[in-house]
């Protein structure tokens, strides 16, 4: 069996936020969250801001684009209005950052429920080091939490202007399920949140901006997992494994949907069948591809696997193995005409999905 553990073991660390990119994300957020906390108004709300999403699960794929932060505020509820607490963390931002399309330099964008923070790299505006952060309001919803409904013209009634989740537990099952005994590893290293990276990384580069997005393949990244139906001792074959099974999960969506993995309610927004159907089509068609990947020799082995994980701002996330080239074959061997040295991804992997589904 083929794993290439070397070439995977730089995959996971392609595929991780880190350096100087995670340094000016923790410096951004730290910054936000202090301004906001000493405002008067929402201090008196007892504002107490934590960071939430993939980025605090420790699941984000690099280059992170956002940072999320939950403003959780202790003496509120749902019985407030949301259109009052907006409006108020809205103030405390736009007097900072300005308003973005309405002042020179404005960095804050309005969004449904949330306020986008743009943090752009001083010295080149089109690095991957550029960021924002996602700053949004929370009130206390018994032991969970509500946000404002996207919809704005339902903040007006009383049942409907809260939407209930929880993201601080999930954090916490994840977490969970990333150290149980019983959870998978690579050598002495937990495995869970790395697999989760690359698998978000497959669906990045295979999915585009087709749903379902990010969350909802962790989420059923998760589901799995936490069943304990991925198995394998090596990166290769976790997410092999993974996309195996996250593929029949996305199957039985088709009817009732993606369960929040806290409250248990239909994740959204829904999704159409013939969307978890196509999803669950293509992941099942790479998982296929890793698996003979896994019975191929080193170099046919790593150019599968180049196309499934495709490339991100650092280039291609699988390294090529020494003495192979980009097409497969082992260095100087006979290769097809043109595509000798080529590094672009060939190969029905690399095609998009809408392409695939008609071949």
């Amino acid at each position: 069996m083929e794993t290439l553990d070397n070439e995977f073991a730089q995959a996971v660390r392609n595929v991780t936020v880190s350096g100087f990119k995670r340094e000016r994300a923790i410096a951004a957020h730290t910054e936000v969250r202090a301004l906001l906390e000493v405002d008067p108004e929402l201090s008196s709300w007892g504002i107490d801001s934590i960071l939430i999403g993939s980025y605090a699960r420790q699941t984000a794929r690099y280059p992170g684009k956002d940072v999320d932060v939950f403003l959780r505020f202790m003496n509120l509820s749902v019985r407030h209005d949301p259109e009052k607490v907006y409006n108020a963390v809205q103030r405390v931002l736009i007097a900072e950052y300005g308003l973005k399309d309405r002042d020179v330099d404005g960095r804050v964008t309005r969004q449904a429920r949330s306020l986008k923070i743009d943090f752009p790299d001083p010295d080149d505006l089109l690095s991957d080091n550029s960021f924002s952060i996602d700053a949004v309001p929370a009130v206390q919803w018994g032991e969970h939490w509500g946000i404002p409904n996207r919809d704005r013209d339902l903040w007006n009634s009383e049942e409907k202007r809260w939407i209930k989740t929880n993201p601080l537990k999930f954090a916490e099952d994840t977490n969970a399920t990333a150290v149980a005994t019983w959870s998978p590893t690579v050598g002495t290293t937990n495995a869970y949140r790395p697999v989760i990276r690359l698998l978000r990384q497959v669906r990045h580069v295979h999915f585009g901006n087709e749903r379902p997005g990010g969350l909802f393949i962790e989420v059923a990244g998760y589901y799995v997992w936490k069943a304990q139906l991925v198995s394998g001792t090596t990166w290769a074959e976790l997410l092999t494994s993974t996309m195996e099974q996250v593929a029949k999960r996305l199957e039985k969506c088709t009817d009732d949907g993606l369960p929040d993995p806290v409250l248990g309610t239909t994740m959204k927004p829904d999704l159409d069948a013939w969307q978890w159907a196509s999803a669950a089509d293509g992941l099942n068609r790479l998982a296929e591809q890793a698996r003979q990947a896994l019975d191929s020799e080193r170099c046919r082995a790593a150019k599968m696997w180049r196309d499934i994980l495709g490339s991100n701002d650092r280039g291609q996330v699988l390294p090529l193995p020494d003495g192979c080239d980009a097409n497969g074959f082992p260095v100087g061997s006979v290769t097809a005409v043109g595509a000798v040295g080529s590094n672009d991804p060939r190969g029905f992997a690399s095609l998009p999905w809408s392409t695939r589904r008609h071949k």
